[in-house]
């Protein structure tokens, strides 16, 4: 029943859009779904199998509590919970909170319904059955908690040819254990998400570290993670050292930038939902972001994002990574819009003999604060750079209290 449910979420919730699924919240508290509305408020969903009493009030409550001590803190949120039947006395304990209990009849399941589930589930339990092959292989995933598989992972389990372990993997997709990502690469489907009717997971993060190595996640994504742009993107920016045409897949494209090997650097594990994936540092995320505007929103986005990040990043740090870049425009742009913000009094005084250690990498070249915008403006002798972007938009990105 909880399979179906899950399965029928995007059909229960048509005006919501699917962010993650199996979510992990701090305390590694796990919530089925997690949605955002039309409005653009975040809903949690989870789904339980049997009646709710008293017993599960604890961990309901728990789980609001880990909700609302999520980093960076949600504007709005909603915690609905979904369950055959739901004690009155329950109900109205949790009236305080912004939980919503829903029992299966207010989202159309019947008992006529939950009958006929309950035969299609056994009818497709007996057809689905594993060879002793593919149960050894769904085992061992199981036990390793693998998230991607991948022909050489069949072949070094079972030691056979290319071509068995691709039969092996066309099998396990049919029978609802793999969900195809793109060519050679499957999303492992583990016994936790139900059977027969299950969800794959949605974490999109584990597929793009799949893709392509080395790899770390920066610009817009590692911005977006560490809170320091409100936005939330639907493209993936991978950091590479290859080149590889970007990737779509269950509605999120996967863009990869190519660096030199001397810019990939200044990066860390980050555990994202169920799992942990490289992500630039706080510094490196900007120190890239500058670097290549273009993959942070332009020039107004990038100001909002220095202004969050400043107060919060270590200064002799993103100095350090900035100058071993080896960009002069990059410094120019850094160093004029650190000062733009401490004149604006939006930010804390930065260092000054940090800055001018900055300053020593000037480039001699004049440039344009924004190449895309008209090249005219005030020059700043000091970073050698035009200013060519208005005031106003300089701060249309920063929530001035």
């Amino acid at each position: 029943m909880e399979a179906y449910i899950s399965r029928e979420i995007p059909n229960i919730f048509k005006d919501y859009s699917l962010l993650a699924v199996n979510e992990v919240l701090p305390g590694q508290i796990k919530a089925d779904f997690h949605l955002k509305d039309k409005d653009g408020n975040d809903v949690f969903v989870d789904v339980k199998g049997s009646k709710i009493g008293r017993k599960q009030l604890t961990q309901i409550i728990n789980m609001y509590a880990a909700i609302s001590n999520i980093e960076p803190p949600l504007k709005n949120f909603n915690l609905l919970i979904i369950a055959p039947e739901v004690n009155p006395t329950v109900r109205k304990e949790l009236e305080k909170l912004p939980v919503k209990l829903l029992d299966y009849k207010q989202i159309g399941i019947t008992e006529q319904k939950l009958r006929e589930l309950k035969r299609q589930g056994i009818q497709e339990h007996n057809s689905q059955k594993l060879s002793p092959e593919e149960a050894r292989l769904v085992a061992k995933w199981e036990s390793e908690n693998k998230k991607t598989i991948r022909a050489s992972d069949v072949q070094k389990a079972l030691d056979c040819s290319i071509e068995y372990a691709h039969y092996l993997l066309h099998n396990l997709e049919q029978k609802n254990w793999l969900e195809r990502v793109t060519g050679g690469l499957y999303q492992f489907i583990p016994l936790s998400y139900g059977y027969p009717e299950r969800v794959p997971p949605s974490n999109s993060f584990i597929i793009g570290a799949s893709l392509i190595k080395p790899y770390y996640f920066s610009y817009y994504t590692s911005n977006s993670h560490y809170g320091f742009t409100t936005q939330m993107p639907y493209t993936l920016f991978i950091a590479t050292t290859k080149k590889k045409p970007e990737i779509t897949w269950e509605g999120t494209t996967f863009k990869f930038i190519t660096l030199s090997k001397r810019k990939f650097f200044g990066y860390k594990k980050e555990q994202i939902f169920d799992t942990q994936v490289l992500m630039a540092e706080p510094e490196k995320s900007l120190v890239d972001s500058f670097d290549k505007p273009k993959y942070t929103g332009g020039t107004e986005h990038l100001t909002g994002i220095l202004w969050r990040a400043l107060p919060r990043v270590k200064q002799e740090k993103l100095v350090n990574y900035a100058i071993r870049m080896k960009s002069h425009s990059l410094i120019q742009r850094m160093g004029f819009l650190i000062n733009f913000l401490e004149n604006e009094k939006l930010t804390k005084p930065f260092s000054q003999p940090l800055k001018d250690k900055l300053s020593e990498h000037v480039g001699k070249t004049t440039i344009y604060l924004d190449s895309k915008k008209p090249k005219k403006g005030k020059l700043s002798k000091e970073w050698n750079i035009i200013n060519n972007v208005p005031r106003e938009r300089l701060l249309s990105e920063i929530e001035v209290r």
